[in-house]
């Protein structure tokens, strides 16, 4: 017996496996808060966006380039080259205090590299300024 698409018994073998298949589907579990970050997990998403924010980062867009490098920590949050780079896009953005925080993130990563030494030695002469400046805002007036 030869069977084509057209052949009644070939969509009724279908449909039956269709439907015994679907109905011995369970209905997805709720995902709890741990799953959904997890599900955000994706490494490669993340050096894409380190990327895209550095392109805007050198087109003079910090706000861009600091979305992008916060996106890159949504993908990968122990990922130290966003933490380093936020640190100075706020350093640019003359924001020491934001600045501080993300050095400090990136040293939580990466504590004993070369760069860490250099990242710690910015962290006390950010510290320096934020004293010189006690007024609360580390904005500096142009």
């Amino acid at each position: 017996m030869r069977l084509s698409l057209q052949s009644p018994l070939l969509v009724a073998v279908v449909l039956a496996c269709a439907c015994v298949s679907f109905a011995q589907t369970k209905p997805a579990a709720p995902q709890t808060e741990a799953q959904t970050s997890s599900s955000n997990y994706s490494p490669m998403l993340a050096a894409h966006d380190v990327q895209v924010g550095k392109f805007y980062a050198k087109r003079g867009d910090l706000d861009g380039a600091i979305a992008r490098y916060k996106d890159a920590l949504l993908h990968k949050p122990n990922y130290a080259e966003p933490c380093l780079l936020l640190g100075q896009a706020y350093e640019q953005k003359n924001d020491a205090a934001t600045a501080i925080n993300y050095y400090q993130q990136y040293l939580k990563i990466l504590p004993d590299t070369s760069e860490s030494k250099k990242v710690r030695k910015r962290i006390d002469e950010l510290q320096e300024k934020v004293k010189k400046n006690p007024g609360g805002s580390s904005q500096s007036s142009r």
